[in-house]
């Protein structure tokens, strides 16, 4: 907003508390949406309080994804960026970038180091792709993966919460076997 007044506008909210309002948007409007379906339903009766069911349901439906978003590990500050465009992950470096296609992924693996720091590894037919987990824009790679079937985010959680050396499998597509 203060761009769009040559830098003459004022933010009244402090950057800290606006960070922290964006980290817990999901949560805040889930339980708004979930807290005016209770209204509803408490206060009207009739066709009124299948909306108002309705509303509960969107709202919890919306705290859940919040939820997912919240544990899932996403890191900033770290070196490179990662972009996700038309199903396609990107990682780009200093003087380097690789991507990957997310239709022809094989395996999704997580890793972390002894120091307890994470690395997203993408293996596919074009290679491999291997992605700090602090790089800029991890967070991104919540929605990539939505579009896979079966994918593991309780071992996503599970590699932020550890502090030693581990390998976490995230997602495997499915192999025809001939025996």
């Amino acid at each position: 907003m203060a761009n769009k007044f040559g830098g003459l506008a004022v933010s009244f909210i402090r950057p800290e508390a606006l960070n922290t309002l964006r980290q817990y948007r999901g949560f805040i409007l889930g339980g708004l949406i979930l807290s005016a379906g209770l209204f509803i339903i408490f206060t009207s009766y009739g066709t009124t309080c299948i909306a108002g069911g309705l509303f509960v349901v969107i709202g919890g439906l919306i705290g859940h994804d919040a939820y997912r978003r919240f544990k899932f590990p996403a890191g900033h500050g770290g070196a490179g960026v990662v972009e996700v465009d038309e199903r396609r992950v990107s990682y780009l470096a200093a003087g380097s970038g690789t991507s990957i296609s997310m239709d022809t992924l094989e395996r999704i693996e997580l890793h972390r180091n002894a120091r307890g720091r994470i690395t997203w590894v993408f293996f596919g037919p074009e290679g491999m792709l291997s992605v700090p987990g602090d790089a800029e824009g991890t967070d991104k790679l919540f929605d990539a993966l939505v579009a896979l079937p079966g994918v593991n985010y309780t071992q996503a959680e599970a590699a932020t919460q550890g502090k030693g050396p581990d390998l976490f499998l995230i997602w495997q597509r499915n192999r025809m076997r001939l025996h």
